[in-house]
């Protein structure tokens, strides 16, 4: 009797949840340093810092003002090439009905000003095409829903591929968790961490969803990686890795 009970006391503490404690640290889930793609003066601003936008939504946009002059002056000259390219595909069928009266080097002329017409045409619509792209890259969209973390550009400032303009979150943030190497082979996916902010009394909880292949030499911890939402990057402070568990 006095073996079974002890049998009974080794099995409840075997399956009982264990605690690891952990540091964890709160960064955006996905950030983005947004730019423009073409340099230019920055001519109108639609959001600011803490804004929330969703994806396709207009952050700011350069002066477009010469980009809308050479678009315009594109659309013009595919309508002179067109009318062109009809005059000279005239000419050419009527040299074509008479071509056994006509000499070769006329017809060869007249053949090659409809196929100069024709490139015409394609190089007026692939200038359409250019102005388009140019007018494109002078609007600044959002790629995803996010909070505008940082605004680094102003009205009448230079803007350019090179300089980031905004910054932006993604709102789920990502709870990196650092555990001490002896627990690698303990700590699962699906496993619960329980965490306190520093700034607050609140308990969260949420499930690790991915665990880092690696240890990290110079603190000899991995790291796991959770997400939540309202939650604030650059939040930090100590939670509980809870295994053995019943999920």
């Amino acid at each position: 009797m006095k073996k079974l009970i002890i049998l009974m006391i080794f099995c409840i503490f075997s399956f009982a949840a264990e605690e690891i404690f952990a540091d964890f640290e709160v960064y955006a889930k996905q950030s983005s340093k947004l730019a423009f793609e073409s340099s230019g003066k920055v001519d109108k601003i639609f959001v600011d810092v803490s804004n929330h936008v969703k994806k396709g939504d207009t952050l700011a946009s350069l002066d477009q003002t010469s980009l809308e002059i050479a678009l315009k002056k594109a659309k013009n000259d595919l309508a002179l090439a067109k009318n062109a390219k009809e005059f000279a595909k005239s000419t050419f069928n009527k040299f074509s009905q008479v071509k056994d009266v006509t000499s070769k080097q006329e017809f060869d002329e007249v053949k090659y000003k409809f196929d100069e017409a024709a490139l015409r045409v394609q190089a007026a619509e692939i200038a359409i095409l250019n102005a388009d792209d140019h007018l494109k890259k002078a609007v600044l969209k959002a790629p995803f829903d996010g909070v505008i973390a940082s605004k680094n550009v102003e009205l009448g400032e230079s803007a350019s591929p090179l300089q980031p303009a905004f910054v932006l979150n993604s709102e789920e943030a990502k709870i990196l968790i650092a555990i001490d190497e002896k627990y690698a082979n303990l700590v699962k996916v699906g496993d619960i961490f329980k965490f306190k902010l520093d700034a607050t009394n609140e308990e969260k909880e949420v499930k690790i969803a991915l665990i880092y292949p690696e240890i990290k030499r110079e603190t000899r911890k991995f790291y796991a990686q959770a997400y939540d939402s309202g939650l604030k990057p650059g939040m930090f402070g100590q939670g509980k890795v809870i295994i053995g568990e019943n999920k």
